[in-house]
């Protein structure tokens, strides 16, 4: 076993037995150049949702309006039909004038109604296309949106085909999503461990490694037993090597070679080391 294993031996056997091993702090690890730029991002992203989310609403409030002048139009229409049953159920020298102050007002009304519909199927359609921006954007930033449950396939087998077609065609957000509601409904499912890791696989794509880690680890609690175990390791290693920690991923690299020799994640993960070798100066432990 390569050297610095037997100082950390409990900590690896803790490891594959799939309990809490790394500290949180290795989570937030980043430069402060790419913390700004991250923070520029985020303020860039929360002022953009916020513009379309204000212009969404005023799309709202312009139906509330529409909806309320309507229900006026109804009254004085209701008002007005009142007024026509009382004219026929008399006879007199008005008749005729009266039922021509009727018409007149049945017609303006009938234009009012007709401009109103006409307003209401816009605004909508507005509305709908609004929406469809704020969530094409946010999904396009990585935002896990919430998805409509009765819309997702009862099957399991459906539901899952949904997942890894979405995280195929790199719609993150949607995959960990449709995934995380798998996991609540098909929880002994026996491909429950493949949709914990394509969520942790989706975070690794857009280089969120620490919350990748999380989900990895949360793999090896729920999952023990599972043969994607080599994979996991593999991806744990990666991503600490990928936020500077270097002891962490070796130590990880190292029990792949030993205990999952003969999986190809273990040539995987030589090949890590020795990137990890070749690239000491990104270690900051």
């Amino acid at each position: 076993m390569a050297h610095g294993m037997t100082t950390r031996q409990p900590f690896v056997a803790m490891l594959l037995l799939g309990v809490a091993f790394f500290a949180t702090s290795c989570f937030f690890f980043t430069s402060k150049k790419e913390g700004r730029a991250l923070r520029a991002d985020v303020d860039h992203l929360n002022d953009r949702m916020a513009q379309m989310e204000s212009e969404l609403d005023e799309e709202r409030q312009h139906l509330t309006d529409m909806i309320d002048r309507a229900r006026t139009d109804v009254e004085k229409l209701e008002e007005t039909l009142n007024r026509a049953t009382r004219i026929l159920a008399r006879n007199n020298a008005d008749f005729g004038a009266d039922m021509e102050k009727v018409k007149d007002r049945l017609r303006e009304i009938d234009g009012s109604f007709a401009e109103i519909q006409y307003d209401i199927t816009s605004t909508g359609k507005a509305l709908e296309a609004a929406q469809k921006r704020i969530d094409g954007y946010a999904r396009a930033a990585g935002v896990d949106l919430p998805v409509e449950t009765s819309q997702i396939p009862d099957s399991p087998t459906d539901h899952l085909k949904a997942i890894r077609d979405a995280y195929s065609a790199q719609r993150y957000g949607e995959a960990r999503s449709l995934s995380k509601v798998f996991l609540g409904r098909h929880s002994d499912h026996r491909d429950a461990d493949d949709v914990q890791l394509i969520i942790a696989k989706s975070y690794i794509d857009q280089r969120r490694w620490a919350k990748a880690l999380g989900v990895l680890r949360q793999f090896t609690d729920k999952f023990p037993k599972s043969d994607l175990t080599p994979e996991v390791l593999y991806h744990m290693a990666r991503s600490f090597f990928a936020l500077g920690d270097c002891t962490d991923a070796r130590i990880i690299v190292d029990a792949i070679k030993s205990r999952y020799r003969r999986n190809p994640f273990a040539k995987k993960a030589q090949a890590l080391g020795n990137e990890m070798r070749k690239n000491k100066s990104l270690c900051t432990s």
